[in-house]
């Protein structure tokens, strides 16, 4: 059956998100942080996590503390990188020089507890998905994170006849405690023609995660509307996995449906997987990862060569040291019998929770 091979993958990555992820650190004593936090990190912050206003030190502090009572800016930062800063000091990962570093004042045990005292100032914000499991955005696979985010996606196919250069522009916007509104402008060039030839809005929400299993699973609708009246819109479920497998590996998956809506017959499933090499703690570095998508047409004989495969393997290359703004990089085989030969991705991505775009180059 021409199913058995998506749906294979696809029911292996998500019996492995049931399998549960190594302990990362001991657990901390919130207490020891709690006195910490009074004595060291109030006078900028203050003792409930936001900064007084009236505060003079405050006032002369340019930008301002983070307000870590925010229960979105709260979950949405991971435990490692507040760990990062409150060791090295802002400028670690691109922020404010007022910040400084405490590795020779505090051990290692000590920047522990008051980093997880620092995560319970936010009341309310177990109710958002931790960023812990903001993993890295593929190329192909759906990620299952919601997003403050910018994301200009450019391919170039490489097939008989002309090339054809696919620029699209992707804004993603955060709402509610696990949703995401999405808009996606498409641009094609095939030598010939240069136009825009799609629009697609949608929103995603997260269904369920586990902080324990550093797992996430999201759900997503997209309508894609062609600039084209002889074409068809096109209705885009979609669901999206995500697991941090071990210390230094990610994993994530997507699959999809494409329903054309004059003619659902026409339409497609996708399945897409992804890992991460995560080697190093800082994200202003250089990670590689390897993808496969698996897209099987509805209207195709029950034969092996029904499922086009194809491999990707890329690189995220972190540009900031915040890693707010990054390139991702790839190029795309097809393993089976495609109309193209190769493709080129690069993708450039603002995070722009995180800061301006010229923020921590």
């Amino acid at each position: 059956m021409t199913f058995v091979r998506p749906f294979a993958f696809a029911a292996a990555v998500a019996a492995s998100l049931c399998c549960p992820s190594p302990t990362r650190t001991e657990a901390a004593d919130l207490e020891a942080g709690r006195k910490i936090f009074e004595t060291i990190c109030a006078a900028c912050h203050g003792p409930t996590g936001r900064a007084d206003p009236a505060n003079p030190a405050v006032q002369a502090l340019d930008p301002k503390p983070a307000d870590l009572s925010d229960p979105l800016f709260n979950s949405r930062e991971p435990v490692a990188d507040w760990h990062t800063v409150v060791t090295h000091g802002g400028p670690a990962l691109g922020l404010s020089a007022a910040m400084p570093a405490q590795a020779g004042t505090l051990t290692e045990e000590q920047i522990r507890d008051v980093v997880a005292y620092a995560k319970t100032l936010a009341p309310g914000s177990e109710a958002y998905p931790p960023g812990e499991l903001n993993f890295f955005l593929p190329i192909r696979t759906k990620k299952a994170f919601p997003e403050d985010e910018v994301v200009w996606k450019s391919r170039l196919t490489e097939e008989e006849g002309d090339n054809v250069w696919r620029n699209a522009l992707e804004i993603e916007k955060r709402f509610g405690k696990r949703s995401m509104a999405v808009l996606e402008v498409i641009h094609e060039d095939d030598g010939t023609d240069s136009e825009i030839t799609e629009v697609e809005i949608g929103a995603k929400h997260v269904l369920h995660w586990n902080a324990a299993r550093q797992a996430i699973l999201s759900g997503a609708l997209v309508v894609a509307i062609p600039t084209d009246s002889d074409e068809s819109e096109e209705i885009i479920p979609y669901l999206a996995w995500g697991r941090r497998l071990s210390e230094r590996a990610t994993v994530q998956t997507s699959t999809r449906l494409i329903l054309p809506v004059d003619d659902v017959d026409e339409g497609e499933f996708e399945v897409a997987g992804i890992m991460h090499y995560v080697w190093a703690d800082r994200p202003q570095a250089i990670f590689p990862a390897l993808e496969f998508t698996a897209t099987m047409p509805f209207d195709q004989p029950d034969d092996d060569d029904a499922v086009q495969w194809t491999l990707l393997p890329q690189v995220r290359v972190g540009l900031t040291r915040g890693g707010h703004v990054a390139l991702n990089l790839g190029v795309e085989f097809p393993l089976s019998d495609q109309d193209y030969n190769t493709r080129y991705h690069l993708n450039l991505l603002w995070d722009f929770a995180d800061g301006s775009f010229f923020k921590g180059w």
